[in-house]
């Protein structure tokens, strides 16, 4: 049996994820990278936000394969998503996600 998914509700689905899964990061910040925000869960950083340049970097061991294994998704569509829940999640602004570390 197959079951099609379409666009808007498979991102409907990965956000649901992302809040069920990482909905309660604790932010971190350190005078070492003072323009840096680092959101953690169990220590684990699991994204990272530079309140200078608004750029965000996603752990893609915690957040990237798993949106390639279980949803297919391609890099600029996992950024595109993490850009999305990130600035309605956690009320920041962002220029650009990328998927590191």
């Amino acid at each position: 049996m197959k079951i099609i998914i379409t666009e808007s509700r498979l991102e409907r689905l990965a956000i649901k994820w992302l809040d069920d899964n990482y909905g309660d990061l604790e932010p971190y910040e350190t005078k070492k990278y003072y323009n840096r925000v680092f959101y953690r869960k169990g220590g684990e950083t699991i994204f990272e936000y530079n309140k200078k340049n608004g750029y965000v970097y996603v752990s893609y061991t915690e957040i990237g394969s798993f949106f390639e294994r279980m949803f297919g998704m391609n890099n600029q569509q996992i950024q595109d998503l993490t850009k999305v829940w990130v600035e309605e999640h956690y009320n920041l602004r962002v220029t650009t996600t990328v998927n590191v570390f």
